[in-house]
């Protein structure tokens, strides 16, 4: 992609973020200089990967709008209804597959827009603003989503983020050593296609990254809403908290396999297949002229 697609964020030590709102908002990576190790990239982020673009996404924080995972109608996968109409829609939604206009930027922060559009009322029929900032703050790096149904109708959906972590974060660690620090939560455990589930107790621990997570881990309800993945040979961690998220109340734990460089820690709003379970009152359900709100920062940092 041309270097004039992509948006530099750079903060006062050297901090770095790059977005391609031309690709889905993408946020491509955030890289911090920390003693020992110089510049460490946090996301797996390669050109070979953006170049797969829109196929494959494996790597930065793509934006899930307005569907998280998959949904299906019968037996008509990546379909959903509402209000007794079923429509298409991709496995984690149109969002990160458009163009997003950008509406504001300096050198740490960056503001932009999708809105709908004959493109997208062709599959979601409804009428809406969807703002995403990203700002870099003394090494940490925050974004805010904020989604306004601009339409008269009741405006469905779910929504969440993906990031790609590297794994390991330095040529001095391996993937192996690494793990995730997970607080007291619930394992969601689902029944058939999704069409329910069940929770379990998940006690606190450091989950290895060598776990095999193919088939997705979800867990909610946990007792602090932070995930920090930790990479002890590198003596590095990186925090992903959601505390001011507080409707992204689930977590999807996911890698392609045991060896790939990446370990995803993806919070959402919604578990998969939410349009066919709205008794579960998971959706979404943005009344006409409300705004939903949600906050996220992460931080890599020598490990405390």
């Amino acid at each position: 992609m041309p270097e004039k697609n992509l948006i530099t964020l750079t903060d006062s030590d050297g901090t770095a973020a790059v977005i391609a709102p031309e690709l889905g908002g993408w946020l491509l990576r955030y890289a911090r200089r920390v003693p020992k190790h110089g510049l460490v990239e946090a996301l797996h982020c390669t050109q070979a990967v953006i170049d797969r673009y829109p196929r494959e996404m494996w790597a930065g924080n793509p934006v899930l709008f307005p569907l998280v995972s998959n949904n299906r109608v019968g037996d008509q996968e990546h379909h959903y209804e509402w209000n007794g109409r079923a429509f298409e829609m991709p496995q984690h939604g149109f969002a990160r597959r458009s163009k997003w206009k950008v509406v504001e930027k300096s050198s740490t922060s960056l503001a932009m827009e999708l809105t709908d559009s004959e493109a997208t009322r062709a599959n979601y029929p409804f009428s809406f603003r969807h703002r995403l900032n990203y700002r870099l703050d003394q090494g940490r790096l925050h974004w805010e989503q904020v989604i306004e149904n601009t339409g008269a109708e009741q405006m469905p959906f779910s929504t969440g983020f993906h990031p790609y972590f590297q794994v390991p974060l330095t040529p001095k660690s391996e993937r192996g050593a690494c793990f995730i620090e997970i607080p007291d939560a619930k394992r969601v455990m689902p029944q058939g296609q999704w069409e329910r589930y069940i929770l379990k107790p998940f006690p606190a621990q450091n989950w290895s990254v060598q776990e095999d997570v193919a088939g997705t881990m979800f867990l909610t309800d946990l007792k602090k809403p932070e995930l920090v993945f930790i990479d002890p040979a590198s003596e590095l961690e990186v925090i992903l908290n959601f505390a001011d998220a507080p409707q992204h109340r689930f977590v999807a734990i996911w890698a392609k396999g045991t060896e790939t460089p990446y370990y995803c820690l993806e919070p959402w709003t919604a578990l998969p297949n939410s349009f066919s379970r709205t008794k579960d009152h998971e959706l979404i359900v943005l009344e006409p002229q409300k705004t939903f709100r949600a906050a996220m920062w992460m931080e890599l940092r020598p490990m405390a």
